[in-house]
């Protein structure tokens, strides 16, 4: 809230500042639709924030040295270490024995809920340091925001109520009329021309009965209140009706409405003249000294576009006629660069303050070993559970400035990863079965000082993420999904990643840039071929390998290569793949010399789906689990122009 009074303050007062002294070379319409910059600093951070605490979403942080945020003062997290120690002692001494463990314990228990990077517990402020208590600060909360519920509702329905009344009034003494074929209605009891909602989104313009014998008043009020129709005013009127009732305790947001209201019929006359010669704007001008009301009180909660207005406004207007279109490219400029100023100055955040370096905590030594070292000498290992939440990532993201690394392998899962996510890859259903997200802890540095060292432990069970520049690591359980936060200490037992590579050759291939390129290979034993598996595109999902006779009735064909997604749905190519892959020349005998990096997926219109490894040269050879087929086609080259490949070179 600190921040929304705050910035729209900001943003209140330059467009007060514009109106005072650009009216006139800056457009009305420009200067009306300032105010919504207004109401976008009421609406924007509730909106962030409903977003955050319904779906968990967070928005990152736009820090900027020119923010109206600087101005306000951090709470500090630190307090006179004199008179920390003074109270701490004194609590021991009144206490006792047992005043000394509990003050022990609760100072441990406070260790345990501040920043890792803060170590010196003895040093932190008491929570009730001469302010009210967290359960005061709650109740008082409540109290205040059930007032702000009561005031928001009582101005609703007072809204609502007032708009209720006016329609029933002017349905009950009206009468329709057709003028130009546009339908209006003539009313009694009212004394200026207004746009009034109907039933449900209808507006109707009333136009009152003592005008009706004046020709040229009926047609500037209609065509007054047609532009008001036109620029949506009724619709503003509502926005501007719920923002005062939201906001009711907020002076300014009173204040911008009866204001933003003024620049309404400013810019409605500006549109109404704006191809008008003089002598059309003298009798427009005529006609408003005739239709407006002057002095009139006012109603704020009615959305109807009255013509009602005081003296010193009605002044401006008059002026406005005289003077014409008069625009100045060089003032809508400099006020639109001033605008933007503003909206960085409201919406940014203050830059975090840097840390205080260690050596700025002064503690005399003989009152930090008395009152604090004893306390981290007994601190046991502080743990603290974590929400473990799921790698995000599309397959066109670039896997980074370093190649995924493989964390863990064994017979039946693997455990890689990279920036973009830690995975959980299942050998047995070749799927990725588990994730996390690095970017939530902060370990999704590969580089530099924020760099996340990971280590898998023996058994493959645990995972250990560590900052090297931390004094606390994560630890994360692929059967379990807890993700735990403790003090960093390794277990004496790691998964070696040698071991593996000596009886075992597997590893990740990052040939493409994205992350649909990754494929995992390894080597069978005996077999002297390598296999090649996507470890991302799965576009159908799981699937078996198809023999030639499987190829039939397809529907669609895909495979993936460097950042881009193929895909053949047309049924006269689609034939010809069923045409050459189900009827092979022959069946080849060993491993022709040829590459097989891309599986390509297969799916049939009876919803089954299956895999080839077609060759990625000339060959006019493909790959099924492990026999190979030659097709009766001399090269390769129209199976792939099939996908608009001109040129094998650039699939790899």
């Amino acid at each position: 809230m600190t921040k929304i009074i705050l910035s729209t303050s900001v943003i209140f007062l330059v467009i007060m500042a514009v109106r005072k002294f650009f009216r006139g070379k800056a457009g009305n319409v420009f200067l009306y639709s300032l105010w919504l910059l207004f109401a976008a600093g009421l609406v924007i951070p509730v909106l962030f924030a409903v977003l955050q605490d319904i779906s968990k979403w967070e928005r990152g942080r736009v820090e900027s040295p020119v923010s109206i945020m600087n101005l306000v003062k951090t709470t500090s997290l630190k307090m006179d270490r004199e008179d920390l120690f003074v109270q701490q002692k004194k609590k021991v001494a009144e206490n006792g024995q047992e005043g000394e463990k509990k003050q022990t314990e609760d100072l441990r228990e406070k260790a345990g809920k501040k920043d890792v990077s803060y170590k010196k517990t003895v040093t932190e402020p008491l929570e009730n340091n001469g302010i009210p208590s967290w359960m005061e600060w709650q109740q008082l909360k409540y109290v205040l925001l059930f007032i702000w519920a009561i005031g928001t509702i009582t101005i609703l329905l007072c809204q609502l109520l007032a708009e209720k009344s006016f329609r029933r009034q002017l349905a009950e003494n009206r009468e329709e009329l057709n003028y130009g074929g546009q339908k209006i209605y003539m009313a009694n009891g009212i004394r200026t021309p207004l746009l009034l909602r109907g039933r449900g989104l209808s507006l109707e313009i009333y136009l009152p009965q003592t005008i009706m014998e004046n020709e040229t008043l009926i047609r500037h009020a209609i065509l007054h209140e047609n532009v008001h129709r036109r620029h949506g005013d009724i619709w503003w009127g509502y926005v501007r009706n719920f923002l005062v009732a939201v906001y009711w305790f907020y002076p300014l947001v009173w204040i911008a409405a009866v204001v933003s209201k003024r620049d309404c019929e400013y810019a409605c006359d500006s549109s109404v003249m704006k191809d008008m010669d003089r002598k059309e704007r003298i009798s427009y001008g005529n006609s408003l000294l005739s239709l407006i009301q002057v002095g009139k009180d006012r109603d704020l909660f009615c959305t109807a576009t009255a013509m009602k207005m005081g003296k010193s406004e009605m002044e401006v207007r008059i002026r406005m006629i005289k003077r014409g279109k008069e625009r100045s490219i060089i003032v809508t400029v400099f006020t639109l660069l001033l605008i933007c100023v503003t909206g960085v100055v409201a919406f940014t955040d203050a830059k975090e303050p840097e840390k205080e370096p260690a050596k700025e905590q002064k503690i005399p030594a003989k009152q930090l070993e008395e009152a604090g070292q004893k306390i981290e000498e007994e601190k046991p290992e502080q743990k603290e559970m974590l929400s473990a939440k799921e790698a995000e990532y599309n397959l066109t993201d670039i896997w980074g400035a370093d190649p995924p690394c493989i964390y863990y392998e064994d017979d039946t899962r693997m455990v890689f990863g990279g920036c973009f996510g830690l995975f959980v890859y299942s050998k047995e259903t070749e799927e990725i079965v588990q994730s996390l997200n690095l970017g939530e802890i902060g370990c999704n540095y590969t580089q530099g000082d924020h760099y996340c060292a990971i280590n898998v432990s023996e058994d493959g069970k645990i995972v250990y993420l560590h900052v090297v520049r931390e004094k606390t690591m994560y630890q994360y359980s692929i059967d379990t999904k807890e993700l735990l936060q403790l003090d960093y200490k390794l277990p004496d037992k790691l998964y070696d990643r040698e071991k593996w590579e000596k009886k075992n050759k597997s590893g990740i291939r990052c040939t493409g840039s994205t992350i649909g390129d990754l494929v995992y290979w390894y080597e069978e034993d005996g077999k002297p071929m390598i296999k090649y598996q996507p470890l991302f595109y799965k576009p159908y999902g799981s699937c078996e390998f198809f023999k030639p006779e499987d190829i039939r009735g397809l529907s669609e064909v895909s495979f993936y290569n460097e950042g881009e997604e193929y895909v053949i749905t047309d049924e006269k190519k689609l034939r010809w793949i069923e045409k050459h892959f189900s009827d092979a020349a022959e069946k080849i005998e060993g491993v022709p010399a040829c590459p097989f990096y891309h599986i390509m997926y297969l799916k049939r219109k009876d919803g089954i789906c299956g895999k080839i490894f077609p060759a990625t040269d000339n060959c006019s050879v493909y790959q099924t689990d492990e026999s190979f087929y030659d097709y009766k086609e001399k090269t390769n080259e129209a199976f792939w122009k099939l996908f608009g490949i001109e040129d094998m070179s650039g699939i790899r």
